[in-house]
């Protein structure tokens, strides 16, 4: 509807998952990149983690796209699989020939049969289960046991679970511990941050035809944020609303009323309302508590205050007279007023009452050890109301995190996901690729001596290199046409020929011919050598590799 107003060629912010429009940042690139190792390295299971809207379809067809063509891809979208369907639900998305009527056995030895053909063809077969927090756990015990299919080196199948949070505390049971054991690589999709949703909206826009200046401000993105919590399905949903407003009212300036304006259209504003209504009264709730327990202690506070007074009043009491009252009486003698002032001095002579001087003195010990338990007494009282102060300040920290939903519970990773993180964040930045042609082999070389040179360098570099680095497949052509692929190698191929390396394969009965580029000590090097790849290349669909998996399938 808006398309036309803001000059665009589709909709920019449909929710259903378009692999044109997808976004790298939020570690979503790196997190692809990193899945794709990690299946051609073959090992173990794979979890992907994130809340609902977080974007896992998204990186799941985008996954599918970017594997090359040895992998075959299983995709399970329904979970709800009981134990006894799941091997033939498999078999049938193979395509193999089972029936209702063949025995569970049967068919295992069915899948393990199609597994070893695929393996000896330098396949692989690779099962995407999505929404696998709402699988049954003993259906993820039987596809545990599919991880156990494995030759003296490889395992025959790679599992891959898309699932939300509560996949973890499913795994986290202590039945299906031999299944957590096996997952070698764990990886979460966060929300967007604030900046990251700011980048994403004006990707969008400008991915399907915007050519304007910048449609969406920070401050939109960042009340985009507050109502979205950064999950993109939300940010689609408000996005969408927020042109449909602007197109009503006629303006190209977006602003902060038009993300009200689709926020208040928008289902998940009312469950947030309520939400927000429910925190409110709870915190209102937790404050009258404090109040009154704020209350009692300053009336206990008083209390021990009065009882203190009192207690040092009856101390100071012997025999029922207070102390106060045996103060000495002052006489002064009489002088005559004849006599003279200096040659008389009388000093004042301090006598007591008569009652008084039958009273004993007071006892400074007793006074002091009374005092001592009073004290003693207002200390224990201090310290158990101090106490009770504390856990209830405690529990409404609690109950304020939980309403508020702002714990950041950081799960824990594995080794190797952790090794695989420091290698997507610290690898330093690479050189700048240098398109310049080999002059190593001889230009005017016959075309067969040229080939022949070619891929006995390729395999004597292979050899050689090491397993833990990555390379990049570039292009792939059949047999049939060598001869116009080494022409173009020879004649117009635009990175550094000496660093190309060319391999044939034969597969189901044809021969092709797979051309690699270079060799990169990690995965964040060799995609930056990915993304500056010319034109003319990236039209081949290139993509990483690892050196490890090439070994074993050219060599």
């Amino acid at each position: 509807m808006y398309e036309d107003y803001f000059g665009l060629d589709r909709p920019p912010f449909k929710i259903t998952p378009d692999t044109s429009l997808f976004y790298e940042g939020g570690k979503r690139g790196d997190i692809l990149a990193a899945l794709v190792y990690a299946i051609h390295r073959g090992e173990g299971i794979i979890k992907v983690v994130g809340e609902v809207g977080s974007g896992k379809t998204m990186l799941c067809r985008m996954l599918q796209l970017k594997l090359p063509d040895t992998v075959e891809i299983v995709y399970i979208a329904n979970p709800s699989v009981s134990p006894e369907d799941i091997l033939f639900v498999i078999a049938h998305e193979l395509s193999l020939s089972v029936t209702k009527e063949d025995s569970k056995h049967r068919v295992m030895h069915l899948l393990q049969d199609y597994l070893l053909q695929r393996h000896m063809e330098n396949k692989q077969v690779v099962l995407f289960i999505e929404e696998a927090q709402g699988m049954p756990i003993e259906t993820l015990e039987e596809i545990r046991l599919l991880s156990n299919l494995e030759t003296d080196q490889n395992k025959l199948l790679q599992i891959v679970l898309f699932g939300q949070p509560e996949l973890d505390e499913n795994l986290a049971q202590q039945s299906i511990r031999q299944l957590r054991e096996r997952i070698t690589h764990n990886f979460i999709l966060d929300p967007l941050t604030r900046d990251e949703i700011h980048n994403y909206l004006n990707f969008r826009m400008r991915e399907v035809g915007y050519t304007g200046p910048e449609l969406i401000n920070p401050r939109v993105a960042r009340k985009v944020e507050q109502y979205s919590e950064g999950l993109l399905r939300r940010i689609n949903i408000i996005a969408d609303k927020i042109l449909l407003s602007a197109f009503a009212e006629g303006t190209h300036n977006l602003s902060v009323k038009h993300v009200s304006a689709a926020v208040n259209d928008s289902a998940f504003h009312q469950e947030k309302s309520q939400k927000s209504k429910a925190f409110w009264w709870l915190g209102l709730l937790l404050a009258a508590a404090l109040a009154v327990v704020l209350f009692q202690t300053r009336a206990q506070w008083l209390s021990l205050r009065a009882g203190a007074d009192d207690a040092a009043r009856e101390i100071v009491v012997i025999n029922d007279k207070p102390v106060t009252d045996i103060a000495p009486q002052v006489i002064e003698t009489e002088i005559p007023q004849e006599t003279p002032e200096e040659e008389v001095r009388v000093e004042p002579v301090a006598v007591a009452d008569a009652s008084a001087e039958q009273q004993p003195e007071p006892q400074a010990g007793v006074s002091t050890d009374a005092e001592t338990r009073v004290v003693q007494e207002i200390g224990q009282q201090t310290e158990m109301l101090t106490q009770q102060v504390a856990a209830v300040v405690q529990r409404v920290d609690a109950a304020v995190k939980q309403a508020t939903d702002l714990a950041d519970a950081e799960q824990a990773r594995t080794d190797e996901d952790q090794v695989l993180q420091r290698a997507l964040d610290q690898a330093a930045a690479s050189d700048a690729l240098a398109p310049t042609k080999s002059t190593d082999l001889s230009l005017t070389a016959d075309y067969n001596e040229w080939l022949n040179a070619k891929l006995e360098e390729s395999r004597d570099w292979l050899s050689k290199a090491d397993r833990d680095k990555v390379s990049i497949q570039v292009l792939m052509r059949s047999k049939s046409a060598a001869r116009e692929l080494v022409y173009y190698l020879r004649n117009e191929w635009p990175l550094d020929l000496s660093k190309t390396y060319l391999y044939e394969v034969s597969t189901e009965n044809r021969s092709i011919y797979r051309v690699f580029y270079s060799e990169f000590d990690s995965l964040s090097l060799g995609r930056d050598q990915l993304e500056k790849l010319p034109e003319s290349v990236k039209i081949n669909s290139p993509y990483l590799h690892s050196v490890y998996r090439m070994q074993k399938a050219l060599l």
